[in-house]
């Protein structure tokens, strides 16, 4: 049998699958191309495929119609119907595996570092200081006729030392939007610096969150939080989810912290509150057209910190997914249920093994 790899798959789960399940793999990693196969590529590649490891890549129902020896997808993503065609490959009985929060630590860790970047001026102060709004001659002691020396840049108006004051996190409330993997993690997290955690998710009860966190609607949130983190995937109900009555409703002392996807919020929106000083700032890991061009108005606001999408780059994600994925494929190929499937009523299980 034999497998076809365009996802970054750690080595010993390569082995796995070549030793321990008999796979002739065929490993093509993202990571070492300069870009996603196009159709035509993965339909020519395809062709003579079992099972299939996708990270990008799109598998169309055109794709599906090329693959005819094709028996199993895997999408090691929290999401795979972002380039998997679900019903497609149901309707052909091809079972498509994912790894749902395969990235909730690294997208946790993340977030919390916004945070305090954003609050605390560390990406801005930075750049002053790389851009030489900051720099200058060195003084040796800047205050003079203490009992020992003190080095400082200056406290007077427009040192950083007054200019980039933020608030500590301690004492104040977070709102977290999206109580799923990664919004728990969140929570886990930032309770260690002392602050109110509110969470809105329909889908989880006041009585399964844990003990510290208020379950409130998403306009409560917004009203009481001191910093609002968003954390919910896009569908037809949550995309635009945050919008201008939602930014109105924040304080103006309240930061915005979006590592989820841009098709969430209204960043037109966003972007006009920041202009205008109705919210204090914002940290931006996604956004609604990426690469963002390099005259975008985000790039601008010194109020905000702009990553480009990097919260689920940890190391550690890929031998994450890669041990999540392979787990359930082993499951199939014993004929068991494998425990991440997309769309479960696909476990009429094919006899993947002694097709041969």
């Amino acid at each position: 049998m034999k497998a076809l790899v365009t996802a970054n798959v750690d080595k010993e789960n390569r082995r796995r699958l070549k030793e321990d399940l008999g796979l002739e793999v065929d490993y093509q990693p993202i990571a070492e191309r300069d870009e996603r196969l196009s159709e035509s590529e993965l339909i020519e590649a395809i062709e003579d495929v079992d099972v299939l490891i996708v990270g990008f890549e799109g598998v169309s129902e055109k794709v599906l119609d090329a693959a005819e020896q094709l028996e199993l997808i895997a999408c090691p993503r929290g999401g795979p119907d972002a380039n998997v065609d679900i019903s497609a490959a149901s309707e052909r009985n091809i079972p498509v595996l994912y790894a749902p929060g395969r990235n909730a630590v690294s997208v946790a860790d993340f977030t919390i570092g916004l945070m305090i970047d954003v609050a605390r001026h560390i990406s801005h102060g930075h750049h002053l200081l790389h851009t030489g709004t900051y720099t200058g001659e060195p003084v040796t002691d800047s205050a003079s006729g203490g009992e020992r020396e003190d080095v400082t840049w200056g406290v007077a108006k427009g040192s950083p030392y007054a200019e980039l004051k933020g608030p500590e996190l301690e004492g104040k409330t977070v709102g977290i939007v999206g109580f799923g993997d990664i919004g728990r993690e969140v929570g886990k997290r930032v309770r260690g610096f002392g602050v109110d955690i509110l969470a809105m998710d329909p889908f989880i009860p006041q009585e399964e969150m844990p003990d510290d966190v208020t379950k409130v609607d998403l306009d409560e949130l917004c009203e009481q939080s001191d910093f609002v983190t968003v954390h919910v995937p896009v569908t037809d109900a949550t995309r635009g989810l945050i919008g201008s009555d939602e930014f109105a409703l924040m304080k103006e002392t309240a930061f915005f912290i979006n590592t989820a996807r841009g098709a969430i919020i209204d960043q037109d929106a966003l972007i006009q509150q920041l202009k205008s000083d109705n919210l204090r700032g914002a940290a931006l890991d996604v956004y609604d057209e990426e690469p963002l061009p390099e005259d975008h108005v985000l790039l601008e606001l010194e109020n905000v910190v702009t990553t480009p999408h990097l919260a689920g780059a940890a190391e550690e994600v890929i031998n994450r997914h890669s041990t999540m994925i392979v787990d359930d494929i082993e499951a199939i190929f014993e004929g068991e249920e494998p425990k991440h499937i997309a769309d479960d009523s696909v476990l009429q299980l094919p006899e993947l093994r002694g097709d041969d």
